[in-house]
């Protein structure tokens, strides 16, 4: 074999080598960047989750301050027939049931299935306990008994913490 073609097999072999070289250098930083993007996902996923799950069990705590207190926070204007006018304690119920309602909807678009449907059942507790409350305080023909009301505040507060610890087990995980 002539030194000319040997040159040229030392070439190709030794550039050959070097694009090898180069392509697994490029797979190993093409892998590395995969696993970091993945990481800051489930970061960003984690942050946000710990926040819609802290933002629902607050709207839900004040809610049943409210539900449960005698709202002197309140104070309502009387009617011109010696009543109470409720329309200020109806618009912040709206408020708060809102703030649920809000943190509920958050949550299921974040959280996984089981998490997401602990927060509605929670959002639906809270509902039903708002209702019977209102129907209570507004001393409506259908207003619930002791035994009911008592039942709807135990329902919420199951439900209240069947998802507190739904959320907990969910950012254990990440």
């Amino acid at each position: 074999m002539d030194a000319g073609l040997a040159a040229v097999i030392a070439g190709a072999s030794g550039a050959g080598g070097a694009a090898l070289a180069a392509f697994g250098t490029s797979f190993a930083m093409l892998r590395q960047a995969k696993i970091q993007r993945d990481s800051a996902h489930r970061l960003w996923l984690r942050n946000h989750q710990q926040q819609a799950f802290e933002e629902l069990l607050i709207a839900v705590r004040r809610w049943k301050d409210f539900l449960s207190g005698p709202n002197a926070e309140l104070a309502l204007p009387r009617l011109a027939d010696g009543s109470e006018d409720l329309g200020p304690y109806f618009a912040e119920q709206e408020v708060r049931s809102a703030a649920v309602a809000a943190g509920v909807t958050r949550v299921t678009l974040l959280a996984d299935t089981e998490t997401g449907s602990l927060a509605f059942a929670l959002g639906m507790a809270m509902s039903d306990l708002g209702i019977a409350v209102i129907s209570q305080r507004v001393a409506s023909a259908d207003a619930p008994t002791e035994e009911t009301l008592e039942r709807l505040w135990e329902a919420a507060h199951a439900a209240s913490t069947d998802f507190a610890w739904s959320a907990q087990q969910t950012l254990q995980q990440v």
